[in-house]
């Protein structure tokens, strides 16, 4: 039986994070009824049929898209009144799912600025126009545990007590401590709780793409390399070789890697059980054994039918994977996948090309957190690539 009132808003819908989380919702997890409606909020427009989630179906959550909704400027109490007459049924969301984050240049510390400023209007906007709500659920990343700062010398694996233990100065360029004062003050005496789900590198699917998608970069870098070379389903036989973009030691790295589905699923289960991780950071993956590029990037490039192998000097295309993508996404609307170029925005991104180069160092998170809160799911980290390559491919953004 459908529960009244059970509504989810969820910030940052279409993008990377928020698709999974909708996309679980919309398929009834964990279990059909628990969610009668689902609000995904975006500021760039989408037909419905783009979004590729599952049609709807009896006894599962109905869909609304609220597009062109802007958090950049204004105040909580604008935005408040925006929403309001937006999203039917507004009073009644009892879940905030928020994955929204905007990148300003290489100056850390304003951005940290920007995000804190749409935190704080969120949160007031919540707090004026949900009375019923329960869970407000928002995303950290391994930036918190201080990656981005070589001389902080952490621990591994990374253990959530460890993202109150960075420098000040370096926590002025890091948004997630502050939206954890922010969330705290807001749910004073309101009667919701707060959780930060902390994902390393996010496996998975966009409609609209992300420029933090190493999924969709790779993918077009390598379904174009692909198409160049002629590797077809037809000429299997054929072996071309591709090195992996990065050094020796970002091939041998160990990290945990989520998928949108896994790191979907976690979010709601932690919505849902509020008692458990109320004020609390838990870190999400895929499989509590870590992996590495070494492990994965032969499987990666092996779906496009191509032969990953380690970094070389000798790649026979000096062009990091955006300047390849940029030379050739032409390629994508010439024969018959458009959605390559509109789709693709965020590929190409220089700061993807420098993954294999710069996190060339172990950074594994701990699963012990979030196996004692009784979240057990798993699966294996090379399928969660082929899921994304999948999906991406079925939207038309790759051949």
């Amino acid at each position: 039986m459908t529960s009244p009132g059970r509504h989810a808003l969820v910030f940052g819908g279409t993008g990377l994070i928020g698709w999974g989380v909708v996309n679980e919702l919309l398929s009834g997890y964990p279990e059909q009824g628990l969610f009668n409606r689902v609000t995904a909020v975006t500021n760039r427009s989408l037909k419905p049929e783009d979004t590729h989630w599952p049609d709807a179906l009896p006894g599962l959550p109905e869909l609304q898209i609220c597009s062109g909704v802007g958090l950049l400027n204004g105040t909580g109490e604008d935005l408040a009144a925006t929403l309001g007459k937006m999203v039917p049924d507004a009073q009644g969301v009892t879940h905030v799912f928020y994955f929204v984050f905007t990148s300003f240049s290489n100056d850390f510390e304003q951005e940290c600025e920007l995000n804190c400023g749409i935190m704080r209007r969120v949160a007031t906007a919540v707090n004026m126009l949900c009375p019923s709500l329960q869970s407000f659920v928002y995303s950290g990343g391994t930036r918190g545990y201080g990656i981005y700062d070589p001389n902080i010398n952490f621990k591994i694996p990374l253990e959530e007590h460890m993202a109150s233990q960075i420098p000040e100065d370096y926590a002025k360029t890091v948004a997630y401590p502050w939206f954890r004062e922010i969330l705290t003050k807001a749910a004073e005496g309101r009667g919701w709780a707060w959780t930060e789900v902390c994902p390393d590198v996010v496996v998975g699917f966009s409609p609209i793409g992300s420029g933090y998608s190493l999924a969709l970069h790779w993918a077009q870098y390598l379904s174009l390399y692909a198409f160049n070379h002629g590797i077809s389903e037809s000429n299997g036989e054929k072996r071309v070789e591709i090195s992996f973009p990065g050094t020796e030691a970002g091939f041998n790295a160990r990290f945990t890697q989520v998928s949108t589905r896994i790191l979907g699923r976690i979010s709601i289960f932690a919505s849902l059980n509020p008692d458990k991780l109320d004020g609390q950071i838990i870190n999400t993956l895929d499989d509590p054994t870590p992996t590495t590029f070494r492990e994965l990037w032969p499987e990666i490039a092996g779906w496009f039918g191509l032969v990953g192998v380690g970094p070389s000097r000798h790649e026979d295309s000096s062009l990091t994977p955006s300047e390849y993508i940029a030379k050739y996404k032409h390629l994508f609307e010439e024969h018959g996948r458009p959605k390559g170029v509109t789709a693709g925005v965020g590929a190409g991104s220089k700061q993807l090309d420098a993954v294999g180069h710069w996190l060339n160092f172990d950074r594994e998170l701990s699963a012990d957190k979030l196996r004692s809160t009784g979240f057990l799911e798993q699966q294996l980290p090379a399928h969660s690539w082929m899921e994304a390559f999948r999906s991406l491919r079925l939207a038309g953004v790759i051949f």
